[in-house]
């Protein structure tokens, strides 16, 4: 169980399920071309996981005075495993990672898709070495790349099939699922900034200037809202331009993504305790989540309502 919680089991699990609904999405489609086979897909999936596992450990290893009173009864590194034995795991699972990469894209003919897995491992060594300790950089660069691991699926399976019998219809897919990958970079970038003010008092201890530690636990609050108030108004935006006809998925989006993303406002604005940002936080996860797993209902409505 110690090492199911030091690679964070239900966050990779979670990109599991959403890699794999992605694929079927793109699946659901006519009139498109993908690259990958079924094991090509696994080896995809394989090399985002360990990558992403070793991401959490080198994280948490770099983390252990924060965390001693951000989540005391939370820690693995430093309590039933030791930072040594932490840093060996994350270099086999990254390595790991970065050579199943590598022998999917050179199998693909596409080597150069390679620097996507050597630049995700680069960056997340340097956001928990260095980047994480200032003010939105750390929480841009976390957003970025769970964004990226949503274009993923798509970026392999679309980009490398296009030929100019089907130009349009592998970049209008593509076009598609970026909107996806938006979405889920906004989603992080208010869940990371909560985050920030949930873990105030242990990165204030460990010397590092986040957003809540510069401008203070409320105004950054604020700023969380008004960032969940642009995502919903875009949202609601592209649900009544694009989805209009079909309105299943227009009921499914409301009580789905608008509708909790306005209660997590609500809750935010007032929100004092550590107990209720850690709910909001939860609640944001979920939604991205939920968002992520609806893909194949948007994709019905776009294309086939």
């Amino acid at each position: 169980m110690k090492y199911l919680n030091l690679i964070r089991f239900n966050n990779l699990l979670m990109i599991i399920v959403m890699q794999c609904v992605i694929r079927y999405a793109i699946a659901q489609i006519d009139d498109i071309d993908i690259t990958l086979s079924n094991l090509g897909l696994l080896f995809l999936i394989l090399a985002t996981v360990l990558i992403a596992a070793g991401g959490y450990i080198i994280n948490d290893s770099y983390d252990v005075v924060a965390d001693k009173i951000n989540k005391p009864k939370k820690r693995t590194v430093g309590v039933s495993i030791d930072e040594k034995q932490a840093k060996l795991i994350y270099f086999g699972l990254t390595f790991t990672g970065l050579g199943l990469g590598f022998i999917l894209t050179s199998l693909m003919g596409h080597p150069i898709y390679f620097i996507y897995f050597l630049l995700s491992a680069g960056f997340l060594y340097l956001y928990a070495r260095f980047i994480k300790k200032y003010a939105l950089l750390g929480n841009l660069l976390v957003s970025i790349l769970v964004a990226l691991s949503v274009i993923l699926v798509p970026l392999f399976e679309l980009i490398p099939a296009i030929d100019t019998s089907n130009n349009e219809e592998q970049l209008g897919a593509f076009t598609v699922f970026t909107s996806v990958a938006i979405f889920a970079f906004a989603i992080t970038l208010v869940r990371e900034l909560v985050k920030d003010i949930e873990d105030i008092q242990g990165d204030h201890v460990a010397g590092y200037k986040t957003l809540p530690i510069l401008l203070g636990a409320q105004r950054t609050a604020r700023v969380s809202v008004i960032l969940t108030l642009i995502i919903i108004t875009f949202i609601s935006w592209y649900t009544f331009t694009f989805l209009y006809d079909y309105k299943i998925a227009v009921a499914t989006v409301f009580f789905a993504i608008i509708a909790p993303l306005g209660y997590c406002c609500s809750k935010l604005w007032e929100a004092t305790k550590k107990s209720e940002l850690s709910h909001i936080s939860l609640i944001l996860k979920v939604i991205m989540f939920v968002g992520i797993c609806i893909i194949p209902l948007l994709i019905h409505a776009i294309y086939y309502a």
